[in-house]
């Protein structure tokens, strides 16, 4: 399916970013997949059984991959290089109850973050994205879907994160760092809370420099409850993760002083694959439009729907041409799965704010609203 037919952003292929008129000028090229990716595959994925948790019903058995390599440092420092502009910041960089900083917002307004929208939808890097993960994938159409930058602050707050450039903070040795990185507020608070996603996958990219970094990671909360912690071995690693269903945490980096890394959030392609984790759980009332995301929301949800049903009329029109007809067990149970996804997109868009933002809906809540399917 092409990307605007569930509403992804459009922009010129060829799209680059110059304004000599700046005083902070600067130079994008466009993305190019020789020069910006450094694909490696994973070595293992890990399945929701072998950790202990529930399997999603409709959905691969897979919960989340090792750290592998995705893009170079020259494609890291490109992505930098837009992140960090003044001006970028003074409109995107946010703080929320979940975590003290993060940069979004940019995604579905024009000739902004050009060469991040180009490098998380070139075709190049979608069919990485699906050799890795081991099932195809399609990036989600809102504007915290794509790009969504979590910052870890020091000393400095927010006012700090105006002095980072394209290259990233080196980690110190234990006893620098202890010497030169001031304490502050941050310390006790991860960079991104405890929660689980508002998406079915997400591929968590690190933008700072791991080569020693301590700290920093990616954790994983097991069935039994213990902490599993994934990070790339340098700049440009990934991890990719069914995060609407796993408790994970971003954890500060203790020997440097930045810490910073970009999530883009994936739907299954399979559009009868499971999608009860594309939710509004994670809305943000301060910083989120709210009328837009609703409608993009919804948006979706229909698209998705309509693909469903275009897959059932040309199982149909098969059978037409052998004479056959559908049975009931065929078509009854699909049809209240699809009354079921409709019904639960009603609770997302009228029932989720303000009660259940950031936590599980309780099982008897959800049967109550569901008892007339």
């Amino acid at each position: 399916m092409a990307s605007s037919e569930i509403g992804l952003p459009q922009y010129p292929a060829n799209a680059q970013t110059m304004d000599p008129l700046s005083k902070d000028a600067f130079y994008i090229p466009n993305f190019d997949p020789a020069i910006h990716l450094a694909f490696e595959p994973p070595s293992k994925r890990y399945s929701f059984t072998e950790l202990g948790l529930p399997k999603p019903q409709n959905a691969p058995n897979v919960c989340f991959t090792e750290p592998f390599q995705l893009f170079s440092e020259e494609g890291v420092r490109m992505i930098r290089r837009e992140l960090f502009r003044k001006e970028f910041l003074d409109k995107y960089m946010r703080s929320w109850s979940r975590a003290p900083c993060y940069i979004s917002g940019y995604a579905n307004h024009e000739n902004e973050g050009t060469f991040i929208k180009q490098a998380w939808h070139h075709p190049a890097t979608q069919a990485v994205i699906n050799e890795a993960f081991g099932a195809a994938l399609k990036p989600l159409p809102r504007e915290a879907d794509l790009g969504y930058v979590n910052v870890q602050l020091g000393v400095e707050g927010l006012s700090g994160v105006y002095k980072y450039t394209e290259e990233p903070a080196k980690p110190l040795p234990p006893s620098e760092a202890a010497a030169t990185i001031a304490s502050s507020e941050y310390d006790n608070t991860p960079v991104d809370a405890w929660h689980k996603d508002m998406v079915p996958v997400v591929c968590v990219l690190m933008l700072s420099d791991t080569s020693t970094m301590e700290g920093g990671e990616t954790a994983i909360k097991k069935g039994d409850g213990s902490i599993i912690k994934a990070r790339g071995a340098k700049m440009g690693g990934v991890v990719l993760m069914q995060g609407g269903y796993t408790e994970h945490a971003a954890l500060r980096a203790t020997n440097c002083p930045e810490r910073v890394s970009m999530v883009t959030s994936y739907c299954f392609a399979d559009p009868d694959a499971d999608d009860s984790c594309t939710t509004l759980r994670s809305f943000d009332p301060v910083n989120d439009d709210k009328p837009t995301l609703w409608n993009v929301y919804l948006e979706y949800k229909l698209k998705r729907l309509r693909n469903r049903i275009d897959s059932v009329l040309e199982k149909l029109d098969k059978k037409k041409q052998k004479g056959e007809i559908p049975t009931r067990e065929e078509i009854e149970p699909w049809i209240k799965e699809q009354v079921t996804f409709l019904k639960m997109t009603s609770f997302e868009l009228f029932e989720r704010v303000p009660n259940y933002l950031l936590k599980e809906v309780p099982d008897d809540v959800l049967r109550s609203y569901l008892s007339d399917v």
